[in-house]
């Protein structure tokens, strides 16, 4: 009889143990806005850099380059949870969480992170681009899993073609749009989730992720753009049309160009007409 009670208290303290180590190892659920430059979801083999600051008591603390409980931390989805590169455990003060997305593998700086966009933003360009980050304050071990909703730190333009009623045929397989006069090069601020252009970045010409012979997108840095120097190129049929509007890229925004054409794109001359609009990048 008390050989059977010393077994059962075991099995006991030994489940107790068990259930302390599991919630003792950091866990994460990132919500994406519904519009992430691929889909609406996160993808397998996706990564994410982690900070995390504990607080001193009741003071916060300054998230730094170094010397944080967690430091640029690397998590990866494998299809269903995130998995970090190494076991994270929770501190015994809550903490501060700071996501990034996709992950930075050498940040030097957490006011001043350069990025720069891909130019060529087909076959992944415009995903690598898409930058997003997360913050949530003050969580602790009791709390669960730690939830970071990320928001997107870009632009994005959005060009569609619309064939007016004087054009004939159909628009052409090879068209092709850029962006001209951008800069593409900024400046991430962890702190405050935000972007600066690179005030010395040279402008570049991006050339737009192509979903249709209609349909145009790409990531852009926040930035103001003025009519007089041409903004999106358009070629089809060999022939290349320069469009000029101004634009102030709002980070978070997408705007949209409507760009009606007529008469067929095989003769010299073609009729554009431009309708620009902006709405919340979700």
């Amino acid at each position: 009889m008390r050989k059977f009670i010393f077994i059962a208290t075991t099995v006991l303290l030994l489940s107790a143990c068990a259930k302390e180590t599991l919630n003792n190892e950091i866990q994460f659920r990132f919500g994406l806005p519904e519009t992430k430059a691929t889909s609406s979801a996160f993808e397998n083999g996706d990564e994410v850099g982690i900070y995390a600051v504990q607080w001193n008591g009741e003071t916060q603390m300054p998230l730094q380059v170094g010397g944080n409980f967690l430091n640029n931390e690397k998590v990866t989805f494998n299809g269903t949870v995130w998995v970090p590169s190494r076991t994270l455990y929770w501190s015994d003060s809550p903490c501060d969480f700071y996501a990034l997305y996709p992950y930075q593998s050498y940040i030097t700086t957490v006011e001043a992170h350069p990025f720069t966009l891909t130019l060529d933003q087909n076959n992944g360009g415009y995903e690598a681009s898409d930058l997003l980050y997360a913050y949530t304050e003050k969580v602790s071990r009791t709390d669960g899993p730690v939830s970071m909703q990320f928001k997107h730190m870009m632009s994005k333009v959005k060009v569609n073609l619309v064939k007016g009623e004087q054009f004939e045929g159909e628009i052409p397989d090879d068209v092709v749009a850029h962006i001209y006069n951008t800069t593409t090069s900024c400046k991430v601020n962890l702190l405050t989730g935000s972007v600066e252009k690179d005030a010395f970045g040279a402008k570049q010409t991006l050339t737009m992720n192509k979903l249709s012979n209609e349909a145009f997108e790409a990531v852009v840095v926040p930035q103001n753009l003025e009519k007089s120097t041409p903004l999106i190129e358009l070629t089809m049929g060999g022939i290349a049309y320069l469009l000029e509007t101004s634009l102030s890229f709002r980070p978070g925004y997408v705007h949209t160009i409507t760009v009606t054409l007529n008469t067929s794109p095989d003769q010299e001359q073609i009729e554009i007409s431009i309708d620009p609009g902006i709405e919340g990048w979700n």
